[in-house]
Parts: structure tokens; C-alpha cells; sequence
């Protein structure tokens, strides 16, 4: 099975609207900034009693009401989740409607889901994602909306959390470019309490991609990341070499490309991400207390996609 990657305070009077413009309360001492003129907002529910040493990725579907009532392209998202104990969180339109509830997140859910918009956690709050000009995330309308968040409380008391997304839309256009996100990760990290180690993954391309942000992304226990991109009949080029500070676990460094000049990648490329860790506790670092992961957003593009462990995504 291909593991999923890819996130009581008392409540105030203070609301967010949605979609169709109804309110949705907002926890108290999180506030995501109002929408502006040609901006929708959307607001997750407050997600509850996040157990103390949880590490654990939830999927909350929305009503319907907080869904889009016109196809809609998204040339800007602005993301943010509150700060404590969050990781990230990840706007999706969901491919098939499911229940309105929030529950731990599985494989099914992610083969359900198409990216919108996404959020940094940690003191960095909030993530933009500028499109280049002439690419967009497209929304069908009367669609329902997924939003995936990931929360490690390393503290000792149950904690709730929440997260808001403002969109900048546009009406659809045909000659706008549809983009989404793909990743290659490596899931089977081992490194030995107190001691250094490392981990790699090669993907091998089976799609035409044109990328126009790439990063990478580990924890705190990262010390280097790199992304290499090799042509099926070329040398290696090692695109992106970080030495890793603990702060890009939720802000990490990420290469810009102009949708013109942007990073081509044919089938029968690899690309791959090169890993380092320094773990000085007292236990084995395993997946996904760390992780070793390669992300881009890529046109044109209609589905998210994973490839995990050098596996590429069946049927992408």
C-alpha cells in the first residue's frame, strides 16, 4: 500500500465567511487575515482535542455550502494554520463527494483529492503560492472541498487547531495553463538513535512535467537536502543543495521558474532527493517523525500525484 504523505480553547464571537458567505466560527487567538476584493476565504471547522505526543494527518470534508458555485481558477493562494502544534495544511477539491466529518487520512482520500492551495506550519504560519502568469488551479463549481492538516503536539495537554485559506480567482480562461502539485519521497528512513545517517529515492519520470516551483522537505533532524534532475541521455544536475535548518521544516527554501523559463522534465528523466539527518535522541528516526521528500508544482496538470519509494503513480 503506498503510505500517505503528500495535516478545548474557548471560541469567540469573532467569525470567517465562506464561500456562499456564510460565517464560520474561528478559535479563539487565531486570525487569518479577511479576504480581500477578489478573494473567496475559506475556513476549516476548529479541529478538537489533538491528543498530547499525537502525530497525526486528519482530512476534514466541508459542506457543500462552503464550496464554490461557478468553475473558478485560482491565480493566488494564501494559506494559514494556527501555529500550535501544526505542521502544514493542504486545500484539495475532492474528486467525489464524501461525508461531512473529519477523520484520520487514508490512501482513498488522497487518490480523491486535486490541490488548491497550502499552509505552513510553526511560527511561519502562513504560506503564499504566486502562479505564474497564464497558470491556475482550477475549482469546479458545486464541488466539495477537502482540507488535509498535519499536527504534532509535543505538548502535554490536548490542543484544537484550524486553518483558512484566501483565494484570488478569476473567471476560466482557455488559454490559461491548469497546473498541480507532484512529489517523490522516500518513506523508509532508519536512522539509529545518536548517531548521523542518510536517505535517497530515484524517480523515474513517465510524464511530460514542466515544473514551475520545486523544494524540498524534511525535519528538524535534516541536515542537507538536495534535488537532482538527470535526462535520460544526460549528466546528473543537482538543482537545489540546502544545508538544512530546523526553521524549513515549515518554510522551506524553494526554486522559482517563469512559466516560459520553467524546469522541463521528459520521460525517462529521474528525478531524485538526497537526504542527511543528525538524530541526537535517544531513538530510531523513522518515517514520518522525519522525512525526505521532493515537491513541485508542474502544467499542465488535473491530478495530484506521488511517487513514493521509486514508485510512479498507476494510471498518471
Amino acid at each position: 500500500m503506498r503510505k500517505t504523505l503528500t495535516i478545548g480553547l474557548l471560541s469567540i464571537a469573532l467569525g470567517a465567511c465562506g464561500s456562499d458567505g456564510t460565517t464560520v466560527e474561528l478559535m479563539e487567538g487565531f486570525e487569518p487575515p479577511a479576504p480581500e476584493a477578489g478573494q473567496i476565504q475559506i475556513v476549516s471547522p476548529i479541529i478538537e482535542d489533538i491528543g498530547p505526543g499525537a502525530d497525526v494527518t486528519l482530512c476534514t470534508y466541508l459542506p457543500a455550502g462552503q464550496g464554490f458555485d461557478d468553475t473558478l481558477d485560482v491565480i493566488e493562494a494564501l494559506g494559514y494554520q494556527s501555529e500550535i502544534g501544526s505542521h502544514h495544511a493542504v486545500l484539495y477539491m475532492a474528486e467525489r463527494d464524501r461525508p461531512v466529518e473529519t477523520h484520520e487520512c487514508t490512501d482513498d482520500d488522497m487518490v480523491n483529492a486535486r490541490f488548491l492551495a497550502g499552509a505552513g506550519g510553526g511560527e511561519a504560519g502562513g504560506t503564499v503560492d504566486r502562479l505564474p502568469e497564464g497558470v491556475a488551479y482550477r475549482v469546479e463549481g458545486d464541488r466539495q472541498l477537502m482540507v488535509q492538516t498535519h499536527w504534532i503536539n509535543t505538548t502535554q495537554s490536548p490542543i484544537d487547531g484550524q486553518v483558512a485559506f484566501n483565494l484570488t480567482v478569476e473567471e476560466p480562461t482557455e488559454d490559461r495553463q491548469l497546473a498541480q502539485l507532484f512529489t517523490w519521497s522516500r518513506t523508509q528512513i532508519e536512522i539509529p538513535a545518536n548517531s548521523t545517517g542518510s536517505a535517497r529515492t530515484d524517480c523515474v519520470v513517465e510524464k511530460e512535467m514542466h515544473f514551475y516551483l520545486i523544494g524540498g522537505h524534511a525535519h528538524e533532524h535534516g541536515s542537507h537536502v538536495s534535488l537532482t534532475h538527470t535526462p535520460a541521455e544526460g549528466e546528473p544536475n543537482v538543482f537545489y543543495d540546502e544545508p538544512w535548518e530546523s526553521y524549513y521544516t515549515f518554510d522551506p527554501p524553494r526554486v522559482n521558474y517563469t512559466a516560459e523559463g520553467a524546469m522541463v522534465v521528459m520521460p525517462g528523466d529521474t528525478l531524485s532527493i538526497d537526504c542527511q539527518y543528525n538524530n541526537d535522541t535517544d531513538d530510531m528516526l523513522t518515517f514520518p517523525t522525519e522525512m525526505c521528500t521532493g515537491f513541485g508544482f508542474f502544467f499542465p496538470g488535473d491530478a495530484q500525484a506521488d511517487c513514493t519509494d521509486g514508485q510512479w503513480p498507476e494510471g498518471f
